[in-house]
């Protein structure tokens, strides 16, 4: 099992099977990533994963409070709220499963709620990670003319503040909430930081719900997946295992599933992964031509339709905090745009560039600036029934993601077709037949995830954007980033935690000294003044390993993007 006496929480860790994931070959690192994605099923360090059946059973207890929902919806509520990524996941399930309600004649009773709103499906707004008591003013209004609500908050490191001010005002209205959390460290392990201009923190709050958990009044959701293949990057395993954990909880609920149906259900997920790693060689291929495209300073497009073309937009959103990517290296595109996506806020298209996500403007706005070493990804094949001739005939790099087993695909038109066989075995058991058609667009979802994963992980790390298996251009814009970034330069530097944090401060800040007034900000302000700047984690790591001035660290970092060769030439 873990050990206790490790104080680095496991999604902050390194994970030993991708320490050479930065020089491996595009197949190799399809391997890896395969590798690192079967703990979500097989367990890490002596845990079970998602298979425990202590999770199982939890699953099952929960679900029920859900169906009690559900069959009162006038009165409750379902809410999914999370930061970043996890968000991005309750939006996800909370449209999903309303559809699917609907379906079924049945009153939507999901919602969710994302920090900094919707623009943050789309762009970066994780300041407001940091922030308690607006997490609770939200869920509040949100909340307000229910009776009974389901309130689960998804925070995978056990770290945002805006979850745990929700879970907080949870536990001070018990009469109306049911509070849950998942996340995938040991409980011991939630940030213990303390929270400006609050007097808790995420530990002392879960301490406060665990207190109640055994008399089933809350949940608490953390299986232990081991540490993501980039490391601290929640949007890869961690966010795999919270949209399965939401999916299974959800279709548990509604058709009332008992622990084999819900063991059955979790195999369905072990399935898929099995089937797209499969593809090993091809998936490698793909990896290598995503690569070509950012490493010309080019771009990738991803264009899909309905829950596909969610999973694409997600995975394109995330890359700029990730690997400080500019906002279009990788930019995703929907059919029908907002009308498709039934977000809260609707229409966001006037707020600027990187919130225009029609296939109507990728058309008429991009696709006239499209070139040769571009990469544009048709995810289905639904997508080339939608599209101009113009957009399939384009001078560029063109592939396509299918699932359909049919003599439609035009190879011509391609420069390589992935054809995904999704034989899942399991499905065959679940009733009724409309529980079985959503779970096999899910689970098409669930790959298109996946395979979008790997695609731009692996384009990134040929970029140079990955040392060793660390992100070393992540983006300081939340207290977790600034804080993983100090870890971050001590690692590369081989300094101490004071040395790497005045490195930083000088790259942030743009100054040789840094004052003992700065040194004295909280860690709030140094985030503001950081903003959304590139490259201020490589600036620093050359500072602190060399008697130079931020200027000429900067000039070397524009010079050669690739901080593993910097780091060689020393």
């Amino acid at each position: 099992m873990e050990d206790p006496n490790n104080t680095v929480p496991v999604t902050e860790q390194s994970n030993p099977l991708s320490k050479d994931i930065d020089i491996s070959s595009p197949q190799e690192i399809v391997t890896i990533l395969r590798q690192c994605d079967e703990e979500i099923f097989h367990g890490w360090s002596g845990s079970r994963g998602l298979n425990d059946e202590k999770v199982l059973m939890k699953i099952e207890r929960i679900a029920s409070k859900i169906g009690n929902i559900i069959k009162n919806p006038s009165r409750g509520l379902v809410c999914i709220s999370g930061c970043g990524t996890s968000g991005r996941l309750a939006y996800i399930a909370s449209h999903t499963f309303n559809n699917y309600l609907k379906r079924l004649g049945k009153q939507p009773c999901f919602c969710y709620i994302m920090a900094g709103g919707d623009k943050a499906l789309f762009t970066s707004q994780e300041l407001t990670e940091d922030d308690p008591h607006a997490g609770a003013e939200v869920l509040d209004q949100m909340t307000k003319d229910k009776s009974e609500v389901v309130y689960i908050g998804i925070s995978c490191g056990l770290s945002a503040s805006f979850v745990a001010g929700q879970l907080d005002h949870c536990l001070l209205h018990m009469d109306k909430f049911t509070p849950m959390v998942i996340g995938f460290n040991p409980s011991h392990l939630a940030r213990e930081l303390p929270i400006p201009k609050w007097d808790k923190t995420f530990l002392s709050v879960l301490k406060d719900l665990s207190a109640l958990e055994k008399d089933g009044q809350t949940f608490v959701l953390n299986p232990i997946i081991g540490p993501d293949p980039i490391t601290g990057s929640s949007r890869m395993k961690s966010g795999t295992a919270t949209r399965i954990l939401l999916e299974v909880l959800a279709m548990s609920a509604i058709h009332d599933y008992d622990m084999k149906q819900i063991s059955r259900l979790m195999s369905s997920y072990k399935d898929v992964c099995e089937s797209v790693y499969a593809y090993v060689d091809q998936l490698g291929t793909l990896i290598e031509i995503a690569g070509h495209s950012l490493s010309s300073n080019r771009h990738v497009y991803y264009l899909s339709c309905e829950g596909k073309a969610v999973m694409s937009m997600v995975d394109a959103s995330e890359c700029p905090p990730t690997y400080g990517a500019a906002l279009d290296d990788v930019k995703g595109f929907i059919f029908g745009g907002y009308t498709t996506l039934q977000n809260n806020d609707g229409d966001l298209s006037t707020f600027g560039e990187e919130y225009k996500i029609s296939i109507q403007h990728f058309e008429a706005n991009t696709l006239p600036f499209v070139e040769e070493k571009d990469l544009v990804v048709f995810i289905g094949e639904e997508i080339c029934q939608k599209v101009g001739r113009d957009t399939l005939q384009a001078k560029c790099k063109k592939v396509l993601i299918s699932f359909e087993d049919s003599a439609t695909i035009q190879q011509k038109n391609f420069d390589m077709v992935l054809k995904i066989n999704l034989d899942v075995l399991t499905l065959e058991s679940m009733a009724p037949n409309s529980a079985k058609y959503l779970m096999g667009q899910l689970l098409q979802e669930m790959a298109v995830k996946w395979i979008l994963n790997s695609l731009s992980t692996g384009a990134h790390i040929l970029k140079g954007k990955v040392c060793g298996n660390w992100m070393v251009d992540v983006r300081t814009s939340n207290t977790k980033l600034y804080l993983r970034a100090i870890c971050i330069i001590e690692k590369f530097a081989g300094c101490s935690r004071k040395h790497a944090k005045e490195s930083l401060l000088k790259s942030i800040y743009e100054k040789d000294e840094i004052c003992s007034e700065i040194w004295s900000l909280p860690i709030v302000d140094h985030i503001k003044i950081a903003g959304d700047r590139d490259k201020i984690v490589p600036t620093a790591i050359l500072l602190a390993c060399q008697a130079c001035t931020v200027r000429m660290a900067r000039q070397k970092v524009e010079k050669e993007p690739i901080i593993r060769k910097l780091l060689l030439d020393m």
